[in-house]
């Protein structure tokens, strides 16, 4: 291990179950054998200013968590470059959010005229819509109820919200949304069951990734051995996951642990990515970009290789990365 290089920070919105390998890289020491210096950081509001903008002020740099809808959103707020995402890698391969309504609703069309709650600016209301649409059900047929921003997280906001029998379906990752069957909800075919779509994992700016790309590749190469060693070793991993999350039992976590581990893979083809660029593109109203604006592949095509875990790569990634 070399010298400490700068202070990392790493904010994540919620407890998703797809933090897992940031916890397991954050627990098994694996961001220090890189010779970095990483605290995860939970922001679940930010009332004013976002904490980020103090964190660089600070000198520390400042990654984000999941970071599967954040590199769109940050199109879609026009933020400048220092304050842009682009993801440099995604752990796993279909997206986690599920939808569940309540039991008497049996199918996707029972949905219409119904409260659906999931984050406006957030991959699960992005999800909902992919299910919907492929069932034949127009989004503007329900109404929505944003949980973006509220307390106590976005997830457990309308997941309340659910149990309180406030909303007829929430879109939520796991844990939570195997919370809301637990309530009686009625789990209904969703994203993950209908496209591979590459979901959570880490970004930063594109500042951080020109100024100090010896830290992102840090950074993914440490995530990429938590993804491995998430993926293989259950007992341990639930052990971490009951350490980051304290409202999560071992039961559930092993739950969830057995229907999204085999996900962690890293995809290594552009459709899935092509996919989530054109679908985003679609539902925001987003100026058209090639994937290269949203991720940036360079470091996980090396620590893959460095890890031996370099299985195939479509040299289409390997296109240099679009000026954003």
């Amino acid at each position: 291990m070399g010298a400490l290089r700068a202070p990392v920070v790493v904010f994540v919105p919620a407890f998703p179950i797809n933090l897992t390998p940031l916890w397991v890289a954050l627990d098994k020491g694996f961001f220090r054998e890189e010779g970095l210096e990483v605290d995860v950081a939970a922001v679940f509001r930010s009332q004013g200013e976002h904490p980020r903008f103090q964190w660089r002020r600070e000198g520390r740099l400042v990654f984000a968590s999941p970071c599967g809808s954040g590199p769109f959103r940050s199109v879609l707020e026009g933020r400048d470059r220092s304050d842009q995402e682009v993801n440099v890698i995604s752990v796993a391969r279909y997206t986690a959010h599920v939808l569940v309504a309540r039991p008497e609703i049996a199918d996707h069309a029972a949905l219409r005229g119904r409260r659906i709650g999931a984050d406006f600016k957030g991959g699960s209301g992005i999800d909902a819509k992919i299910a919907l649409r492929h069932f034949g059900v127009d989004p503007a047929e329900l109404t929505w109820v944003d949980s973006r921003g509220q307390p106590p997280d976005t997830e457990r906001y309308r997941l309340a919200l659910f149990d309180r029998g406030e909303l007829d379906a929430v879109c939520c990752d796991p844990p939570h949304w195997n919370e809301a069957v637990a309530m009686g909800g009625r789990r209904l075919a969703s994203a993950r069951d209908l496209l591979e779509l590459p979901e959570a994992g880490i970004g930063t700016s594109p500042e951080v990734i020109e100024r100090h790309p010896d830290v992102v590749r840090g950074m993914v190469r440490a995530v990429l051995r938590g993804v491995e060693f998430a993926r293989q070793n259950r007992e341990e991993t639930l052990d971490c996951v009951l350490r980051h999350d304290a409202r999560m039992t071992r039961e559930r976590a092993a739950e969830v642990w057995t229907i999204c581990h085999d996900d962690w893979v890293p995809p290594t083809t552009p459709e899935p990515y092509e996919r989530k660029v054109e679908i985003y593109t679609r539902e925001w109203n987003l100026p058209p970009r090639p994937i290269h604006a949203y991720y940036n592949f360079t470091f996980l095509k090396e620590a893959m290789h460095d890890l031996r875990l370099l299985r195939s790569w479509d040299p289409a990634l390997d296109a240099a990365p679009a000026a954003v």
